[in-house]
């Protein structure tokens, strides 16, 4: 599948035309040089590019390592004040959220794909072990939450960063506006530009939740090249920060008319020793699906859970 870009502006090409006239011929032979080079990159930038456009539900992506931490945000009957995914609907969202899963997956995927932490292959992440240390004691801070820093970011309403999200139910949205791709999360309405112009990344003081992505076409695959976190990035909720000189590298290709293969290279040399990859998929969606109104109201459902129940002052 192609975007159809032609070269289509009539002014456009009478300027062109125009240009390319010589009026002196002291400068006629480089009016005709800047014609040629003017009418060459408009073509070069009208060219068909591969279409990854429509609503697609996100696999695999969200793998947990082996041997995780205890992790006192998950719910169990050990962790009794969880705000994450109750069942009683006390967590962040309400109950439906979520749920739309079986309808949105379908049966359109391809199978025997690789997902989760993919390298290293044992999923023993490469942590600095001062590091992992650190980690897991932040988690142990969480229930109850220690401080705002501790408090799980999706009952924040926080982005969520590339990897935090629904993986098998809120749908994502690819769309190919010229010179970007924009993917539209329906999770916590979240939305990621990919600027695929050549420019440098925004300068290092600029911090961002999503990062800033730059991206180019190696043939069928889309190469994302993102930097300028702000260290506040989960990517699990077994590890729930990633550090400001996060650096991923994402690769999104064009496996078949339903199938996005999706694989991202993870560098945070703050935290770890060494990249490691993750791999995962995009299945369109069933025709007719849409992206709704997600809702997120901080901390209405979770305040109780993360600081307990208020004094009681008599009242």
């Amino acid at each position: 599948m192609l975007l159809s870009n032609k070269l289509t502006d009539a002014p456009l090409l009478s300027r062109l035309r125009r240009c390319s006239e010589p009026r002196e011929s002291s400068s006629g032979y480089l009016g005709r040089l800047i014609s040629a080079a003017l009418f060459t990159a408009v073509v070069a930038a009208g060219q068909a590019q591969p279409d990854l456009q429509g609503m697609y539900t996100r696999n695999g992506v969200v793998g947990l390592e082996a041997q995780p931490p205890e992790n006192p945000i998950d719910p169990s009957g050990k962790n009794p004040l969880s705000v994450s995914n109750r069942g009683d609907g006390l967590g962040p969202y309400p109950g439906i959220f979520g749920q739309g899963g079986t309808v949105l997956r379908g049966t359109q995927a391809r199978q025997q794909r690789r997902t989760g932490i993919v390298d290293p292959e044992d999923r023993k992440l490469p942590w600095r072990p001062e590091e992992d240390a650190k980690r897991r004691d932040f988690l142990l801070h969480m229930n109850p939450a220690a401080d705002l820093r501790h408090v799980e970011l999706n009952a924040r309403c926080a982005l969520p960063g590339l990897f935090q999200g629904e993986d098998g139910n809120n749908p994502y949205q690819f769309l190919q506006p010229p010179g970007e791709v924009v993917i539209l999360y329906d999770y916590n309405h979240t939305s990621r530009v990919i600027h695929l112009d050549g420019r440098p990344h925004v300068g290092p003081d600029i911090r961002l939740f999503m990062g800033d992505s730059i991206g180019h076409w190696e043939g069928n695959t889309l190469v994302v090249d993102t930097t300028n976190f702000n260290g506040r990035v989960a990517y699990s909720r077994e590890i729930p920060y990633l550090s400001d000189q996060l650096h991923t590298v994402e690769r999104f290709t064009i496996a078949d008319a339903n199938s996005i293969d999706y694989e991202v290279t993870i560098d945070d040399p703050v935290l770890f020793t060494k990249p490691w990859k993750v791999a995962g998929y995009f299945t369109r969606v069933p025709k007719g699906v849409e992206s709704l109104e997600f809702a997120c109201a901080e901390g209405s459902q979770t305040l109780v859970n993360i600081f307990g129940k208020p004094p009681d002052r008599g009242r």
